[in-house]
């Protein structure tokens, strides 16, 4: 897997709960870093000089590789999945961020499943919020097969695998519904001015998000 939208950071950082963090599907390596600069913006992070021991896995090779050149990762392993190659509770948090779509809806069940098995504490979870099915396409590490979305996750199912919803980002909006602000010279105010400030509604009305932000607790952190 890739990369993942910026606008999810701010909704997920604060969700990771604990130092023994695992990055399912960890692409070129952003969330690696992302956990290890703002590691203080966790849940109920130790203090300093703590630092979180991060495991990266990935099922394209290149990605592997890249993601290991990094300095925020204790170490990164090459696997398909499902299923996990992880004892129970090896690790506090497990990241499943912009993964199960890239899975068929058999398989994204397993992972989840999986990930459950392998968190002490929780799983973090995003997905689009929307069928954004798509063909595997070229990434900066090359072609990659595993970046094609196969399913999608609407918020009811999530919610059924006992997930607690946010929402992240706001829908671009119809074809119809932009093409008449593009007439009336809006589009571009609507894209620079008001759709970033709707941002920010969208986490607690998921409906209008673009993406869908989720955690999964194994038991109630006080």
């Amino acid at each position: 897997m890739g990369g993942s939208p910026t606008y999810l950071d701010p909704i997920v950082i604060p969700l990771i709960q604990g130092p023994r963090i695992l990055d399912v599907g960890c692409g070129f390596g952003r969330w690696g870093y992302l956990c290890t600069t703002n590691y203080w913006e966790t849940h109920n992070p130790p203090q300093p000089p703590a630092v979180p021991e991060i495991t990266g896995c990935d099922g394209y090779l290149p990605n592997v590789y890249l993601a290991r050149r990094s300095s925020s990762y204790t170490r990164v392993i090459h696997t398909i999945f499902p299923p996990l190659p992880f004892k129970d509770n090896s690790f506090d948090t497990v990241l499943l961020l912009e993964v199960i779509e890239h899975l068929n809806d058999g398989d994204g069940r397993q992972l989840i499943d999986e990930s459950k098995r392998v968190a002490s504490y929780r799983v973090v979870i995003s997905t689009p919020n929307w069928s954004a099915f798509r063909e595997a396409h070229t990434t900066i590490t090359g072609w990659n097969p595993l970046e094609a979305h196969l399913s999608y996750w609407p918020r009811p199912v999530l919610r059924r695998l006992e997930f607690k919803l946010y929402g992240a980002g706001w829908r671009p909006g119809g074809r119809y519904w932009r093409g008449a602000l593009r007439r009336a010279r809006l589009l571009s105010l609507y894209d620079r001015g008001i759709r970033p400030s709707l941002m920010s509604l969208s986490r607690h009305l998921p409906f209008f998000a673009e993406d869908i932000v989720g955690f999964w607790e194994k038991r109630q952190i006080i």
